[in-house]
């Protein structure tokens, strides 16, 4: 299975404040919203994974997941 979502990374500061959306115009649309940060322009990431429970241990695991999708 997949999970595509698009992501703005925040470059100045943690990444816990990075936007993530379900598309690209909602992405856009939350980078203008808080335009006091500075965010990169969003990525498309897909998430592949075999189950619910993968899913989840990507998602949750120390660090944000055992892997880098982006």
């Amino acid at each position: 299975m997949k999970l595509t979502v698009w992501i703005a990374e925040q470059e100045s500061d943690s990444p816990c404040y990075n936007i993530v959306a379900r598309t690209r115009k909602d992405a856009l649309a939350q980078i203008e919203k808080h335009s006091f940060r500075d965010y990169s322009a969003p990525k498309k990431v897909v998430i592949e994974y075999k189950d619910a429970f993968e899913l989840f241990d990507l998602l949750t695991s120390e660090g944000g997941g055992r892997h880098t999708y982006y």
